[in-house]
């Protein structure tokens, strides 16, 4: 399997991210928002990395235990929210009006 596409020297020179395409963020943005963010905010970001990170960068910034706290507010569609309860081996949750 590839690489990580956020390599260490990518992150340190305050790149913005690959897997945040409607806002700028850098990797250091997104380990202070994952710490010190508001829940929503918090949500979004791991919405973010489920959505469109590669294997590796989602689990370089946040963990299993972080993505259940957020799970019930991600904002992902439902066959995708489906697909990451399966990964995680939690059960599904009803989100009205997520396709």
């Amino acid at each position: 399997m590839a690489g990580s596409r956020t390599d260490s020297q990518e992150t340190e020179r305050g790149s913005k991210l690959y897997f945040f395409p409607d806002q700028p963020v850098t990797a250091e943005e997104l380990r202070l928002l994952l710490i010190e963010g508001s829940a929503e905010r918090r949500a979004w970001a791991i919405s973010h990395l489920l959505r469109y990170a590669d294997w590796e960068d989602i689990w370089s910034f946040t963990n299993r235990e972080q993505v259940l706290a957020h799970f019930a507010d991600l904002d992902l569609p439902g066959s995708l929210l489906a697909a990451w309860a399966r990964i995680l081996k939690i059960q599904p949750v009803e989100i009205s009006g997520n396709p």
